[in-house]
């Protein structure tokens, strides 16, 4: 096989029209650079690095915050601290549950305490997402979507909390309607 820097083998070994540029020998194909470039642009669309969520978080139109399993807030987007009304740092240094409202407080124990804890009954339904109403810095319209994220084979990793409007409570204990809050 023939094979010249610039150029793929000819795996054929079938004769080849001769439209190959001056100096590439009969048998190698050249590799079009336009085709090339166009194939790493569509590898480099279809692949997400950690930049990229990185990238996602911080620009998102929607409040966003991760937290520890045991309920710490560890990262916040710029939103999340727009319409929480607190700074980065002050989020950080919080929970999930300083962010819930008093009302909601028992309630959102038992009902994260179900998130992570391992099912038992298969038959017993478990929530991966919760919405609690919230307690922000003199928002009393704000609420918490959390959901459990899960990493590779199910295993459980952090919570995604997002801000949501809370637009009703129900009379249940568990209904709240609400609406994503995007910022003015």
């Amino acid at each position: 096989q023939v094979q010249q820097a610039g150029g793929v083998p000819n795996l054929n070994n079938q004769q080849q029209p001769s439209m190959l540029p001056p100096g590439v020998p009969q048998g190698v194909v050249p590799v079009d650079p336009i085709a090339q470039q166009q194939q790493e642009i569509q590898n480099s669309i279809n692949s997400v690095s950690p930049y990229d969520y990185k990238y996602v978080f911080n620009n998102s139109s929607v409040g966003m915050a991760i937290a520890s399993m045991g309920g710490a807030f560890v990262d916040c987007n710029e939103i999340f601290c727009q319409l929480s009304g607190y700074t980065r740092e002050e989020v950080c240094s919080m929970t999930i549950f300083n962010m819930t409202s008093r009302d909601d407080l028992q309630h959102a124990f038992e009902l994260i305490s179900q998130m992570i804890t391992p099912q038992a009954d298969n038959n017993q339904e478990k929530p991966n997402s919760i919405v609690l109403r919230g307690a922000m810095n003199k928002r009393d319209d704000l609420g918490l979507s959390i959901s459990l994220i899960k990493g590779e084979h199910g295993i459980v990793k952090c919570f995604c909390i997002t801000l949501v409007k809370i637009l009703s409570v129900s009379s249940q204990a568990d209904t709240v309607a609400y609406e994503m809050e995007l910022p003015r």
